[in-house]
């Protein structure tokens, strides 16, 4: 009887072990639903946790470790997908989709939408009450991290000493007769990518009359357009293109820890940091487990790790000794922009002026594309 006890520990272990190993080779697929590991295979489960988020599983994956290294017996299960995707999860009571108790997105514009839309529930805690008022809005979105948006080069395509420092540096660079980046710059379609859009329209909204002038000297050099923000940085870690325009850091910063050849720019003049933000969606089948996880997010210990792991900036500011990835923000006060949540960001979501942003957006990079007939 011992022998078959112990034969049937060792197999439950096994499977947790496959269970672990098929999560780590998930990073190469789609985006898709996956199970995160679990500690010990024996525990009876007594509570469910599903969230959708936009980080890709590698960033997220350490969190949620940990979450259930806190609460054993909760079952996690983690879907990455496209901020679009998300958005329409929480908008679709009646989806035929798992459905989802926390949604994270890094698109700031289309959870705000889902809260002015009544899809949210309501979430007050001392954890809450700890953000800045400007990471809060009608206690039912939170920013709980910051994801600065950066330039990235490969330093074995572009010397670092000609890396521009400023969106100014790298005009006068784009500028060179001898074309150094031509055929050789990345950045996403905002046309492709919800988050793009998102990021696209922030940094309009930040430069004013210098944003065209800027994708046009970007489409003077052949810039390519990528659909999703990996692609783009997995051809600048190989080497096929030299420089990336507009990415989060956080991904730049997962690929430099593998030994990718990739150095950060935070531009000096204008650093635009977009906020990850969290809600319950009104139809969360487990809304006390979200509003457990949520706390756990924007505690010191979360906002820690989110840091460490996630590499994102901390959303409190109340933390005795933050982590500083990205080196000591604090001394760059003036070039930083970070946006108050809020209704601001349901503007450049009317279809008109998005129609009429994206028109203008692809005029200014690529005239002969905008000429062409909609796809």
């Amino acid at each position: 009887m011992k022998l078959l006890r112990y034969a049937f520990s060792l197999l439950l272990y096994l499977v947790a072990a496959i269970g672990t190993l098929y999560l780590g080779h998930a990073q190469a697929r789609p985006p898709q639903s996956e199970r995160i590991a679990v500690f010990d295979a024996t525990i009876a489960r007594q509570g469910r946790l599903v969230l959708h988020g936009s980080s890709n599983v590698g960033l997220i994956r350490a969190l949620i470790e940990d979450y259930q290294r806190l609460h054993p017996a909760v079952e996690v299960r983690y879907s990455h997908l496209d901020t679009a995707q998300i958005y329409a999860r929480g908008a679709r009571a009646g989806a035929a989709q798992e459905r989802p108790d926390l949604l994270l997105s890094s698109s700031t514009d289309l959870q705000i939408k889902l809260v002015n839309d009544g899809y949210a529930q309501a979430h007050r805690s001392p954890q809450v009450q700890a953000l800045p008022a400007s990471a809060r809005w009608r206690d039912e979105v939170f920013a709980y991290g910051y994801e600065p948006v950066v330039m990235v080069y490969n330093r074995e395509r572009l010397d670092p000493q000609r890396a521009p420092q400023t969106r100014e540096q790298l005009r006068r660079l784009l500028r060179d007769p001898h074309g150094p980046l031509r055929g050789r710059i990345g950045l996403q379609d905002p046309r492709d990518s919800a988050v793009a859009y998102f990021i696209a329209t922030q940094e309009a909204k930040l430069l004013g009359n210098d944003a065209g002038p800027m994708l046009t000297a970007l489409g003077e050099n052949d810039a390519r357009l990528f659909k999703r923000m990996d692609p783009l940085l997995d051809r600048l870690s190989d080497g096929e293109i030299g420089f990336a325009y507009g990415v989060f850091g956080s991904y730049a910063l997962q690929r430099i820890e593998r030994g990718a050849p990739l150095r950060i720019v935070l531009p000096r003049d204008h650093l635009l940091l977009v906020a990850r933000t969290a809600l319950i969606p009104r139809t969360a089948p487990n809304p006390a487990e979200a509003r457990r996880f949520l706390d756990y997010l924007l505690s010191p210990r979360g906002q820690v790790l989110l840091a460490r792991e996630a590499k994102l900036i901390p959303a409190r500011d109340d933390l005795p000794d933050p982590p500083r990835l990205y080196g000591d923000l604090s001394q760059r006060s003036a070039a930083l922009r970070r946006t108050s949540l809020g209704l601001g960001f349901l503007v450049y979501l009317d279809e008109v002026k998005k129609r009429r942003f994206l028109r203008d957006w692809i005029e200014h990079l690529a005239p002969t594309e905008a000429a062409a007939p909609p796809r």
